[in-house]
């Protein structure tokens, strides 16, 4: 996943990447896409490597965040609590996730 794509900081809904076979990391520069409010996908991919905390900068997000079906590993990011506005549609199922899930999610 190019890290270009974190320039893309004005758009505000449908980023898709899912169902591919994207075998990369998760760039951190997808947290610059702090406008995204509804539609954010990398699902069913080859991802691999933590999720990035960065991520937690979408926090405008209301619907549709999802990242599961790939090879995440590690522990969930606190940050993603940030992510407070999140009324449905958050996935992080069927990946290699460990610990706990933070109690900062669903503050």
């Amino acid at each position: 996943i190019p890290t270009q794509l974190g320039q893309l900081d004005q758009m505000k809904t449908e980023f898709y990447l899912s169902s591919n076979s994207l075998s990369s990391e998760i760039p951190t520069q997808l947290g610059q896409l702090d406008q995204m409010s509804s539609g954010f996908y990398l699902s069913s991919n080859l991802l691999s490597s933590t999720i990035p905390t960065q991520l937690g900068q979408l926090d405008q997000m209301k619907t549709e965040f999802y990242l599961s079906s790939n090879s995440l590993s590690s522990e969930i990011p606190t940050q993603l609590g940030q992510l407070d506005q999140m009324s449905s549609g958050f996935y992080l199922s069927s990946n290699l996730l460990s610990s706990t899930i933070p109690t900062q999610l669903g503050q």
